[in-house]
């Protein structure tokens, strides 16, 4: 059987169908499975690149059963589900114990991403794991530091006071704590979102009972703006996955009516991610299934963009992952630190027309942030 690339429109249909299926409880779509060929290995390796496999092993098991995926595709599937509702089932768990933990220690912690956005599928375990994100604010981000020493958790780095976040390890599971939730490349656009984020973050009422404990996540306001935000910078500097697409697209889904339409186009506005919003869009109603209603500033104005974005999605993965030239980074400091630049750079370009005036202004941050951390280690070798 011919081997089907991302980028191929019969395999991404097969994939998406799959991801719908889950997302909304729905049989998949059988002709798109019965009336072409179907590379159930290549399905599956991407959907774990993607970071979607138990939304994919979940739809896949929904068709007909004469065009069932084999039986020992099926067998790992069910697998691989199980391990990751268990592994749901620790990272709660580990909400549990470290906001219980910090708690004890005077630090109010909110939990951003991850677990609580699990809360907006169907079933939480049909998203793939990741890591676990508390944010603690500027005022208990040293404290934090100090607790987390006190606990014993392992440490995952060097400490910098005033990185965005700090990582450890609690049980093989890591935790992030937050200073400040995320960061815009525009600086007038950062100052009014790190303003913003604060009072969100800081006066947030808003709990979900994980693990047995009352935890502490953002009001919707603040979720359906900062997961696009994040998806974004992410999709802009690195890749994202589909993962990413299903989790904005859920909670706009589940907070369809709470969703204020005029603060949300301000906010966006303010961030200078309108734009980007707009063109994102067609991928949550025309791919994944978001009815048009629950998708603020959807047009289909924007679908052919959309299609290119979609495009650069699956051939990148969650993180580049899916991008083949990723092994390819030469031996040496020097050389990796170029080779990065210029796959950076082209990557960056090639998404130039989405957003010329973010994507540039993110270019300009990317320079000076390299050139400092090369100058930085080049000092650091000489002393």
């Amino acid at each position: 059987m011919k081997k089907e690339r991302p980028g191929n429109p019969q395999f991404t249909d097969q994939l998406l169908s799959l991801v719908r299926s889950s997302l909304w409880q729905e049989l998949a779509d059988e002709t798109i499975f019965s009336k072409n060929d179907v590379n159930w290995q290549e399905i599956a390796r991407i959907a774990l690149q993607h970071t979607v496999g138990p939304l994919v092993f979940e739809g896949a098991l929904s068709l007909p059963s004469e065009i069932l995926p084999p039986k020992d595709w099926r067998q790992r599937a069910l697998t691989f589900t199980e391990r990751n509702r268990r592994t749901h089932q620790l990272l709660d768990s580990c909400v549990a114990e470290s906001v219980s933990s910090l708690d004890k220690e005077g630090i109010k912690s909110v939990l951003l991403k991850g677990q609580a956005y699990a809360r907006a599928y169907p079933k939480p375990e049909m998203r793939q794991c990741g890591d676990i994100d508390l944010y603690v604010g500027d005022e208990h981000y040293l404290t934090a530091y100090s607790a987390i020493k006190k606990f014993g958790w392992k440490r995952d780095e060097e400490f910098q006071p005033k990185a965005k976040h700090y990582g450890c390890w609690l049980h093989g599971i890591l935790i992030e704590l937050h200073r400040i939730a995320g960061k815009l490349p525009i600086g007038s656009a950062d100052f009014k979102f790190q303003k913003w984020s604060k009072i969100q973050l800081n006066e947030s009422h808003a709990y979900l009972i994980i693990g047995g404990e009352n935890v502490m996540v953002p009001p919707p306001m603040f979720d359906i703006v900062f997961v696009f935000m994040h998806l974004y910078l992410h999709f802009l500097n690195g890749g994202i996955g589909l993962r990413h697409i299903c989790d904005w697209t859920m909670l706009m889904h589940s907070h369809a009516k709470e969703i204020d339409y005029g603060n949300l186009e301000q906010l966006l506005k303010e961030f200078r991610l309108l734009r980007a919003w707009k063109v994102f869009a067609p991928i949550a109603v025309e791919h994944l299934g978001l009815p048009s209603e629950e998708c603020p500033f959807y047009t289909s104005k924007y679908s052919k963009k959309a299609e290119r974005i979609l495009s650069f999605i699956m051939k990148e993965g969650n993180f580049g992952r899916a991008s083949k030239k990723r092994t390819f980074r030469p031996n040496g400091y020097l050389a990796g630190k170029k080779y990065s630049f210029t796959r950076n750079s082209a990557r960056m370009f090639s998404k130039f027309c989405i957003d010329p005036y973010i994507i540039s202004r993110n270019y300009c941050s990317y320079l000076i942030k390299g050139i400092t951390h090369v100058v930085k280690d080049i000092m650091k070798k000489r002393n």
